[in-house]
Formats: structure tokens, sequence, C-alpha cells
């Protein structure tokens, strides 16, 4: 078993999936020295990763005082597919139509279905954070046996 480098394309494919949306995994420089992990719902855009959160979050803290950021996203079989990012993230907390839009594509990821995404963004209407992370370093793999 070895492990295959994905081409750009495969890469956008893959973190662009939706059946089944994956979780990715945010990694950020903690206040104490140590890295800080945290697993998401995201959206990528072709060119950013976007994560819909609390400003108040430690990670998104974590962010604001450092910018470096690195993201993950892989499968949960044996033979599998990942891809891990390092970059420099922004976080934008606002009512504006950027953060309304994102909020939306973040969600219809993961829940099917127009009235159900709506009726779980409602829930969470005082959430108006995105951290956009944009990448320096995007590294895809495959199991050569896929």
């Amino acid at each position: 078993m070895a492990l295959v480098k994905l081409s750009q394309a495969e890469t956008r494919t893959f973190l662009q999936r939706a059946n089944p949306a994956m979780l990715g995994v945010v990694g950020t420089n903690g206040a104490d020295g140590f890295p800080h992990l945290v697993p998401v719902w995201y959206h990528y855009d072709g060119e950013r990763i976007h994560i819909w959160t609390l400003e108040s979050r430690a990670w998104v803290k974590n962010v604001a005082r450092d910018n470096r950021m690195a993201f993950s996203v892989q499968e949960e079989k044996v033979s599998s597919m990942g891809v891990t990012i390092r970059g420099r993230a922004a976080i934008v907390t606002s009512d504006s139509p950027f953060v309304t839009d994102e909020i939306r594509q973040i969600t219809l990821r993961y829940i099917p279905g127009l009235a159900e995404a709506e009726a779980y963004i409602q829930r969470w209407s005082g959430l108006r954070t995105i951290v956009s992370l944009t990448p320096e370093k995007i590294s895809g793999w495959a199991d050569d046996g896929l």
C-alpha cells in the first residue's frame, strides 16, 4: 500500500464532496504553545476554506492572535483519501451578504433540504462569524489501491 499525490482537480473535487460531507479539522496555535485541534463543518469555494463559528471559541481567539492555521479532511476508511492545508486565516463577524451566503453554503453541505437547513440557521441566528483560510500549501493523497 502506497500513497499517491492527488492532482489539483482531484483535491478540489475531494474538498467539495457533499455526499457524504466530511468534517474538517482546524489546527491553530494555542496561547499555551500547544496545537489546538477542532472538528468543524466547512465550505470550500475553490480558493478558500470557510467555517461558520462563534467568535468566542478558543480556536477563533487563537486565529485572532496568530493567523497561521492548518486544516485537514480525510476519509474514515482503511483505503482512504485526505487533504491537508496550511495558510493564513481571516475572521469576519457581520450581517454582510458574504457571511449570510457562507452560512447557507456550509449548512446546505451537511443538512439536506433547504427548509431543514434554513430552520437550522434560524436556531443559530446569533452566530455571524466566518473564518476563511487562504491556503499557502495544499497536499492531497490517496491510497494507490483506490
